[in-house]
């Protein structure tokens, strides 16, 4: 327990000497009665002044009593606002026990005594006694270190702001950023001098405290946006780190946040929960400063068709339009960039990006009360060799533009050279079709540039460097040792499809030289034994389709009827999840949920393996076929193998489109591409860097924004411009609040201070820096004890 004004206690004792003078100076002087019945008279007088005694040491003990209550109240005895309900429990105790000791009293002086109702009041006022005791000598041991009633006391201060993208959202014509960055000037001005304040962003960066509360007010101002940071509880961690470093015994944490449940989500909210437990003495302030009922429009995640095509290919960029707040519509606009050789550039300290476009692409959305409408767009012109960047993007004002543009980038490229290998007893002509059309062909325009060999030519060839993609369409057994050629071949950066049917088969399991160690560290596992449905009500069933295989399908997901198109055998497989060294996974399965199409990662290239093949046309004499993927109009095989084709050619596809955060690495032929490039960021006042190609490739790290980073370097004196697109995670943008109860998981029920206004701060840190003051009781109790004396002092002078 602390006092505000401790000399006002002694003060007050003086003060009660004065009735207790007061009292015995005017005490009435015996006077002499002449009376005949005069021992009568001297028995009454005996009873009468006993009683009168009585009365007056009531009424003294009262008028103490009032005075004492004065000279407390008066110094501004506060407590610890987690003790406060034991110290209102206590006082209960202590005046519940002084009325039993008066009514006690009362009893013991009258003539008829009572003795059983004396002894059960001297009873309760024991254990009145006992109780009241033992609770302010648990109460006055437990008084915690933090200096209560000391309002100037210097304090360690941390100051956590979250500066992700949700903050940019407007309201009132004030972004959420702004309003917890004057929201942290205010706080810091008002804080005691002398004290430590670290603010601290979530930008991941190692807070640190300020040198005075000049800089911590500087650096308040200075803060900004940041795209790829940490969430809320893993800034308050580290944060703690630092107040234990500092030597004030006071401790407080303040949280501006727009109480996002994105915000407090993360990997550290038990950590942290168990870290406030440990430091009851840390006072938790968590200011709000969002927005209780927002409205936004927002883009979801861009789906390309393909993010590499020919000079006369075509790519679908598809998305998904989502609206928080009422029905509304809007324009979607769909631009792409012409490849401008003299930009981006320099000049005058400004960097100047390309400004010609393709015609611009429009499209209408009609977007239902918080829901969502599809938005897609087909982009198809001539094009040159190089990479092309676009956007999509919601036009009109919104709360958080941010979420509103998304960029892409896909390149065209020179013809790929492709190799396609068969046995004598199967048909390429599904490889062929897909691969290098006629048409296609006699026009120029064939993307890949195709060789077909039988399998005998195969095996006799040493070496497949040329090539960026092999295919093996239901191959006769392979020697080992070309097994391993095609091992490293694939580990140099290389593109291996395997479609197993029939002709691995040996007897009813697979033949040996697809189960030595070669053929499965090739494969991703091991086969162990083919499975059979004569119904043909087995089919392929793709759950997921956000594996680059299916970015031709999506978009077109309700067209592709799986189940029409039967398989009737497929070989199993055992993947070998052992190797940490070859990433294995299984990104299609069939119905039965057994493996169809399986992706190892070897070294710079990949294969894929699908167990059926794609060979089967529907008919074979004197057996069953394996499936009927190639039957009637074979649009979804089609679709599937164009997106396996083109993830086994484009070793380096997935860098041209990332997250905000992720690298992005980019291969570089040196007989093409220059060995270093300037890079410039989207973030226009940054100045472009200098990046230099290892182990031929470029890798950007520093992917801090969302936009477009364009390389530009020189190679034969030619301009040569490369880049890719970088876009926030959809979560990073979802405005959903967090719940009382979820927030409570993270802190803990009962251990923050929520406030939205600076009152309600001042409030609250008054409750924590003086303790939960006890003035207010005390001057009811003096009103109290006032009305008694009132009664009681007019009754006695009656």
């Amino acid at each position: 327990m602390t006092w505000l004004n401790v000399g006002m206690l002694g003060i007050g004792g003086a003060l009660i000497s004065v009735p207790v003078i007061l009292h015995f100076l005017f005490q009435p002087k015996p006077v002499s009665v002449d009376f005949p019945a005069l021992r009568f008279l001297k028995q009454k007088q005996q009873t009468t002044r006993s009683r009168m005694q009585l009365k007056h040491i009531a009424l003294l003990l009262i008028r103490c009593l009032l005075i004492a209550l004065a000279a407390l109240a008066l110094a501004g005895p506060s407590v610890a606002s987690n003790e406060f309900g034991n110290w209102l429990t206590l006082g209960g105790v202590g005046f519940s026990g002084l009325v039993v000791a008066l009514v006690a009293a009362a009893a013991f002086f009258k003539d008829n005594k009572n003795w059983l109702l004396i002894g059960v009041l001297g009873a309760f006022l024991l254990g009145h006694l006992v109780f009241g005791g033992v609770a302010a000598s648990r109460l006055i041991n437990s008084e915690t270190t933090s200096l209560i009633g000391d309002t100037q006391a210097p304090i360690a201060a941390l100051v956590v702001v979250d500066t992700s993208p949700r903050m940019e959202l407007e309201f009132e014509n004030e972004s959420r950023l702004s309003k917890a960055k004057a929201f942290g000037q205010w706080l810091v001005s008002q804080f005691p001098g002398d004290s430590q304040v670290c603010v601290a962003a979530t930008d991941g960066d190692q807070p640190f405290f300020s040198v005075d509360t000049g800089a911590a007010d500087r650096r308040m101002t200075k803060l900004e946006t940041n795209f790829s940071g940490a969430k809320i509880p893993e800034t308050i961690l580290a944060g703690l780190e630092t107040l234990e470093e500092s030597a004030l015994d006071r401790k407080e944490i303040y949280v501006l946040s727009d109480l996002t449940a994105e915000a407090w989500s993360g990997e550290g909210t038990k950590k942290l929960l168990r870290k406030l437990k440990q430091q009851p003495d840390t006072s938790l302030f968590v200011v709000d400063v969002g927005v209780e009922n927002p409205s936004d429009f927002a883009l979801g995640p861009l789906n390309l068709s393909a993010v590499e095509i020919g000079k006369d290919g075509r790519v679908s960029v598809s998305t998904v339009v989502s609206r928080i707040g009422d029905a509304a519509q809007r324009t979607i606009k769909m631009q792409v960039e012409k490849i401008d050789a003299s930009r981006p550039v320099v000049r005058d300290g400004k960097t100047l990006f390309p400004e010609s476009y393709f015609p611009v692409q429009s499209i209408s959305a009609d977007i239902r009360q918080n829901g969502t409408a599809p938005a897609k767009f087909t982009f198809s012109q001539p094009l040159d060799v190089g990479t092309y960047h676009g956007s999509v993007e919601i036009e009109g004002q919104d709360g958080l533009a941010i979420n509103d543009e998304r960029f892409f980038t896909f390149r065209v490229s020179k013809t790929r050279k492709t190799l396609v290998v068969h046995p004598e007893n199967v048909n390429p002509q599904v490889m062929r079709s897909l691969l290098a059309p006629q048409a296609d062909v006699e026009a120029g325009s064939a993307r890949f540039d195709l060789q077909v060999v039988d399998q005998i030519e195969f095996n006799q060839m040493e070496d497949f460097a040329g090539f960026d993609a092999v295919f093996l369409l239901d191959p006769d057994p392979i020697v080992d040792t070309q097994w391993q050629r095609l091992e490293t071949y694939v580990q140099g950066g290389g593109g291996l499809g395997l479609f197993l049917g029939r002709n691995a088969n040996d007897q009813g399991i697979a033949h040996a030289s697809f189960l030595s160690d070669s053929a499965v560290r090739v494969i991703g596992g091991r086969l162990d034994q083919q499975w059979f449905d004569e119904t043909g009500d087995l089919f392929l069933s793709p759950k997921e389709l956000s594996h680059p295989v299916f970015n031709p399908i999506q978009g077109s997901e309700t067209a592709v009827l799986w189940n029409r198109f039967g398989i009737f055998k497929h070989w199993g497989i055992e993947l070998n999840a052992d190797e940490a060294d070859l990433p294995t996974q299984t990104i299609l399965r069939y119905s039965n949920r057994e493996p169809a199409v399986v992706e190892r990662t070897i070294g710079d290239g990949r294969v894929l393996t699908m167990t059926t093949p794609v060979t089967e046309y529907g008919f074979a004499e004197g057996r069953q076929i394996w499936n009927r993927l190639l039957t009637g109009k074979p649009v979804p095989l089609f679709l599937l193998l164009t997106g396996m084709v083109s993830h086994l050619v484009q070793n380096d596809a997935e860098s041209l489109n990332v997250l905000v955060g992720q690298a992005s690495v980019l291969q570089n032929d040196f007989s093409e591409n220059p060995d270093s490039y300037q890079v410039f960021s989207p973030i226009e006042d940054k100045p472009p860097t200098t990046l230099n190609t290892v182990d031929g490739r470029v890798r950007y790290r520093f992917n801090e924004a969302p936009g477009h980073y364009r390389y530009r370097g020189l190679f034969n004196d030619e301009v040569v411009t490369r880049g890719f697109s970088s876009n926030l995670p959809p979560a990073a943008t979802q405005l959903a609040r967090v719940d009382a109860s979820d927030l409570d998981e993270v802190l803990g029920a009962d251990r923050y201070q929520l406030a939205t206004q600076q009152n309600q701060i001042t409030r609250q840190q008054g409750t924590v820096r003086r303790g939960q003051e006890l003035y207010p009781i005390i001057v009811m109790m003096m009103l109290l004890m006032l009305a008694v004396e009132y009664l009681m002092s007019n009754r006695f002078y009656s």
